[in-house]
């Protein structure tokens, strides 16, 4: 009688209101939540709410074989699935070479930083670190070939496939890079590791390939897709985005671009990244002597020419058009275009000469251009395409002809434009156009820090942003100049570091 008695006034959240349930779910984390829920059935149901299901609405990706079966079961959950809202597929590059020179040379790097100097020491490794280099190594090898195996055989593709199939829908899908070296799983940005960048434009473009056949294999709604937006230093090649458009028309993509509203790509000139060219070159530099075997070294390095046939091919150009003519519901787009050539990638041009002979976007309501060369008559075909755009930014702009004057007078005849952006315009043989106000008393601009740099015959006005009233107001009417060379700066180190990250090369 007494231990019925003890265990019948033992409190229970079996009886307690869901109102209740819900206010302490509230403060627990998953790891609590999920501990709850074994408790027993009745509590597994109920602790099931939307304090449980926001853990579930952004999931990581990394195209492991575990995370994609794990993203096939949240999916397949009759209430975790539609709690899904956002993935993050992340492009992991698993990089040995510290590790193989660790191991080689029993020494491992460290880096210190004494004020504005950097300083790097090289002591020996005992053992111990050497077994632990040793594993990490191994672990990474293992990844390595697994990425490969699933590329090989396609379940990467299939598996994503299947996941976004059962979710039906998404509010975010977007693509970015890591690079694992093996320092206890941390992934480290691409911006900043310490690797050869030709392994990252590789695996971003197999990552690109994978994500958008699952796309058009499952048909997801997705409302924004972004591709390598935050992810610096790391691109898809305009020429790999050409030649997927096949592949994604034979399994009708274009009935799921439909609902992609929102687009952000991030693309560059000519990288080699398909795998059996880059075998064949380091098969012909291990049989030619010449250790100046110029053309075989750029493909290996994935660095070309500006007048290498494979960069300036035809097939380099089209692709983003014909990519953006299938998604004709747009109304956020940025496009960025990354240079990764020895030499000039004013043959790029015809990238934008495309886009703007063949795209109308007729929702366009926001526009980004980072980095594209470009010529007067097609930009002014684009955006007069596009007049109800109201938020325009532009950076790093490259006219290879024309002038800027048509383009800006066009600017304060688009009447639904409330906010205007622009950063470093380049002129057609004249260096960079000055957006320095010509009548300081009718420009609200004060010399903004980091938006200027010091010339010897004046400032260089590289950045400024206009709201509708100043738009109206100044009519984009710039001093032009300076003409002279700059004076060392602060500013203008911070100014050239900022463009070579965005623009490149890498």
């Amino acid at each position: 009688m007494l231990a019925s008695t003890t265990k019948s006034s033992i409190p229970s959240l079996d009886g307690v209101a869901q109102e209740l349930v819900d206010n302490i779910v509230d403060h627990l984390n998953l790891t609590s939540i999920s501990s709850l829920r074994l408790a027993c059935r009745r509590l597994r149901d109920r602790c099931c709410g939307q304090r449980y299901k926001s853990f579930f609405r952004q999931q990581a990706l990394d195209l492991t074989p575990e995370r994609l079966q794990r993203l096939c079961r949240i999916a397949a959950h009759p209430k975790l699935g539609s709690a899904v809202r956002v993935i993050e597929v992340t492009a992991v590059v698993y990089d040995t070479s510290e590790l193989e020179r660790m191991l080689s040379t029993k020494r491992r790097h460290v880096h210190e930083k004494r004020g504005v100097f950097s300083i790097t020491t090289e002591p020996e490794v005992d053992r111990g670190e050497l077994d632990e280099a040793e594993s990490r190594f191994n672990r990474l090898v293992s990844r390595r070939r697994e990425q490969e195996e699933m590329r090989r055989d396609g379940s990467d593709v299939q598996l994503l496939a299947d996941a976004l199939r059962m979710l039906g829908m998404l509010d975010v899908l977007a693509l970015e890079a890591a690079v694992d070296q093996g320092n206890h799983n941390q992934l480290l940005p691409t911006s900043t590791a310490a690797c050869k960048w030709h392994p990252i434009w590789i695996r971003a473009s197999q990552v690109c390939g994978i994500v958008m056949s699952a796309i058009a294999r499952s048909q997801v709604r997705v409302d924004t897709l972004t591709i390598y937006k935050e992810s610096l230093r790391c691109s898809v090649p305009t020429f790999d985005v050409n030649k997927l458009l096949p592949v994604l028309g034979s399994t009708n993509f274009a009935a799921a671009a439909q609902h992609i509203r929102s687009l952000a790509l991030s693309a560059s000139t000519k990288v080699e990244t398909d795998a059996q060219q880059i075998a064949d070159a380091r098969a012909a530099m291990s049989e030619v002597d010449d250790a100046d075997s110029e053309n075989d070294t750029e493909v290996y390095t994935g660095t070309l020419s500006d007048d290498d046939m494979a960069a300036i091919a035809e097939d380099n150009y089209p692709g983003i058009a014909h990519l953006l003519k299938q998604m004709p519901n747009l109304e956020v787009l940025h496009l960025h275009l990354y240079d990764t050539l020895k030499g000039s990638a004013k043959s790029y041009v015809k990238v934008f000469s495309y886009i703007a002979d063949e795209v109308v976007l007729a929702s366009l309501r926001q526009l980004t251009i980072r980095c594209f060369y470009c010529d007067e008559s097609s930009l002014l075909k684009f955006l007069g395409a596009h007049e109800n755009v109201g938020r325009l930014e532009l950076y790093d702009i490259y006219l290879t002809s024309g002038s800027w004057s048509p383009i800006l007078e066009y600017l304060t005849t688009m009447r639904s434009l409330q906010h205007v952006a622009l950063h470093n315009l380049w002129r057609p043989g004249r260096g960079m156009l000055s957006l320095g106000p010509r009548d300081p008393s009718k420009s609200e601009w004060k010399g903004d820090k980091d938006s200027w740099f010091p010339c010897l015959d004046g400032p260089m006005v590289h950045s400024r942003v206009f709201s509708q009233k100043n738009i109206q107001s100044e009519r984009f009417d710039f001093l032009g100049g300076p003409n002279e060379r700059q004076s060392g700066s602060p500013q203008f180190y911070r100014w050239i570091t900022a463009r070579r990250t965005q623009c490149g090369p890498p």
